[in-house]
């Protein structure tokens, strides 16, 4: 699992072109596809991002720190909304697309994304592809 709270740092999670394009859409489209104007954004609310990478378990995402199981219980618990983000835009396909789920944590709307491949069999990323179509 990863810790994102710099945009720039997407860069560096080994995703596939197209599905780094398609979460970069979704994480900026509230502010007008503008990724200085997030990033101010999120260092002012503190919003951060949390990548279930491929290969974790439930047995490897115990062993990280509370305040992080915290975190992704209070996002599997609560999402403001669960959608997936797809690659290829001519079908979802489990092996290749993600989930992005977002809880607000705070008043002034800060929050904690949780991104994942679909394939990840996860607790919490089977609990969060429950709310996908709903």
């Amino acid at each position: 699992m990863k810790l994102i709270k710099n945009l720039q740092d997407i860069a560096s999670l080994g995703l596939a072109p197209d599905i780094e394009q398609a979460l970069m859409h979704n994480l900026t489209e509230p502010f007008d596809f503008d990724i200085e104007a997030t990033q101010a954004t999120w260092n002012e609310i503190n919003t951060t991002l949390y990548y279930i990478e491929p290969s974790d378990s439930d047995e490897s995402l115990s062993k990280e720190d509370e305040a992080d199981q915290s975190m992704l219980r209070f996002v599997k618990n609560y999402p403001e909304f669960v959608d997936v983000v797809v690659g290829n835009l001519s079908s979802v396909d489990d092996d290749k697309d993600y989930l992005l789920a977002l809880a607000i944590l705070t008043s002034d709307g800060g929050g904690c994304y949780v991104f994942a491949p679909l394939s990840n069999q996860t607790h919490i990323v089977n609990e969060l592809k429950t709310h996908l179509n709903n």
